[in-house]
């Protein structure tokens, strides 16, 4: 028996129903979120300005120090003469060991310190600002391809019933034919029309598996995994009610975007690294001490004699450093991070500009999705209804053809308009919270 591409899909995708994973819109912004790589690098580049914040931290603290040396040492030396207790220097070979413990605490450094651990502060904000807009772009493209495989899958079942309602309308047609009602002609040209609607339905087909594949590939699923996905049950009545305000929206997406956010951080950011590389022109003032000892074999003591008692030493005081030529190394730095900010500011300025483009577009295109979906449920109705009287008029004889055939293209194109329309609708409150900053994972709201 030979079986045509229709039937070979019908087989597969009911022999693959069977092991079907069901995947609920959460459940797949869950799993886009634990597997996304980029949304994974910037919470690892989170760690690491953690680390850095804290090296900023600790570098206000003390710093503590403990070393050791170990050496021979030949040539002129002083050494004690235990019976006259005087110095004497002699031409000698002697082991040594010199082990001390230091401590430093900075006093004053041109407020440098002060201004890194601010600006690191800033940037562990501003990489926390990025983890956010990553997490909220990465729903927002798991939600797109979402949406458009259920707008997909919905072609595809428009298509197939179709293809089966015009399949019907063959066999009353072929019966029509027998009885002498129509001419073979009309046979024909129904026949045409269904393999015309099979193509489609093929089309289709293809069109939703082609989808799944990408949402597939985003959610980073095994090869091979069939998954089918539920509609997530956003109302279409509470997005036609929603009443939206552009100034306000623009206002919103000012406070709330991560990346604006983000972005004001940096500039903070940069402002505090010129303000701790000026601290560098200032003169360093810091407090040490360091305790040690010494052993040497020409001294006629033992090693814990001499490291205890006879040879420990204290130094402690303060160190002041002037920097007077540096070869322009500090002021080559302090240009740099305000060119760096400068950049900053233009980007900052830049951004605002562009969130106003993204917000107005993106109201925009809400408005219109609405109008759209309340034309295409019309077109849709229109064209149904008739359909219904075009499809009774036909099999009373009373028109050709040709008229039918206009009819049910036109129930068709009413039907897929209506499905486009409706599934862009339910995308656009995603769209707009994504835009103003307020995309979440519970809903993606």
């Amino acid at each position: 028996m030979k079986y045509s591409l229709v039937t070979i899909i019908f087989i597969s995708c009911a022999a693959s129903s069977f092991a079907q994973l069901q995947l609920t819109y959460n459940e797949a912004l869950t799993i886009a979120l634990q597997k996304n790589v980029d949304f994974n690098i910037q919470q690892n580049e989170v760690e690491r300005a953690s680390a850095q914040r804290l090296q900023s931290i600790m570098d206000m603290a003390p710093s503590l120090r403990a070393s050791a040396d170990f050496f021979d040492r030949r040539g002129r030396q002083q050494i004690q003469n235990p019976e006259t207790n005087q110095v004497e220097f002699l031409d000698v070979v002697s082991e040594n060991i010199d082990a001390r413990i230091s401590a430093s605490l900075p006093l004053f450094g041109g407020l440098n310190r002060i201004q890194t651990l601010r600006a690191s502060q800033s940037n562990m904000q501003a990489q926390t600002y990025s983890v956010e807009r990553t997490k909220q772009t990465t729903i927002f493209n798991v939600s797109q391809q979402y949406l458009q495989v259920l707008l997909s899958e919905e072609l595809y079942r428009i298509a197939q019933d179709n293809h089966r309602n015009q399949s019907e309308n063959l066999k009353r047609i072929e019966g029509l034919v027998e009885v002498g009602a129509l001419a073979i002609v009309d046979k024909y040209n129904q026949l045409a029309e269904v393999k015309r609607l099979e193509s489609l339905m093929i089309r289709a087909w293809s069109g939703y598996e082609s989808d799944k594949l990408i949402l597939a590939q985003t959610l980073q699923l095994e090869p091979g995994t069939e998954f089918k996905l539920v509609n997530p049950g956003i109302s279409i009545e509470s997005v036609l009610t929603l009443e939206i305000d552009l100034d306000a929206l623009y206002q919103t997406a000012l406070t709330s975007r991560p990346d604006y956010n983000q972005q004001k951080q940096v500039v903070l950011r940069n402002t505090r690294t010129v303000s701790a590389f000026r601290g560098n022109y200032f003169p360093t003032v810091s407090a040490f001490y360091t305790y040690g000892s010494f052993y040497n074999s020409r001294i006629p003591f033992s090693l814990n004699e001499q490291m205890r008692t006879v040879n420990p030493y204290h130094f402690y005081g303060f160190s002041l450093s002037v920097p007077i030529l540096t070869g322009f190394a500090t002021r080559t730095q302090v240009q740099s991070a305000k060119i760096d900010r400068d950049n900053s500011l233009l980007q900052e300025n830049n951004l605002k500009t562009i969130i106003y483009r993204d917000v107005k577009t993106a109201y925009q295109n809400f408005e219109a999705a609405k109008a759209q979906y309340l034309a295409a449920v019309v077109q849709f109705e229109a064209a149904n209804g008739a359909y219904n009287l075009e499809k009774e008029r036909y099999e009373l004889g009373l028109s050709a053809f040709f008229e039918f055939s206009q009819a049910s293209n036109a129930l068709i194109q009413g039907q897929a308009a209506k499905a486009q329309a409706e599934f862009t609708l339910m995308f656009q409150e995603t769209i707009l919270n994504y835009q103003i900053g307020q995309l979440k994972l519970d809903g993606a709201k």
